[in-house]
């Protein structure tokens, strides 16, 4: 994997505050990984392009890579991230 440049929307920062510190850590390991392109558990989101899900224990974070960069749009718990 290619190394990655992390920018968060304003809504993904605001779900981010509202995730238990234990797995804001999680997620920031996750997103280390994925900045250094180390293999994270990254997988495409059936019907989009170029917008893809990392699984965080029950949190998934979903973004779109634009050029080298990767645009975190949204986090939170799997039942809902997806709606």
């Amino acid at each position: 994997m290619e190394k990655l440049e992390i920018e968060f929307s304003k809504l993904a920062v605001k779900e981010y505050r509202r995730i238990p510190k234990d797995y804001q850590l999680l997620i920031d390991q996750a997103l280390k990984k994925l900045s250094e392109g180390l293999p994270v558990d990254r997988k495409p989101i059936k019907g989009a392009k170029d917008i893809f899900r990392i699984r965080v224990g029950r949190y998934r974070i979903v973004f779109r890579i634009i050029d080298n960069t990767a645009v975190i749009m949204t986090m939170g718990p799997r039942g809902d991230v997806y709606k």
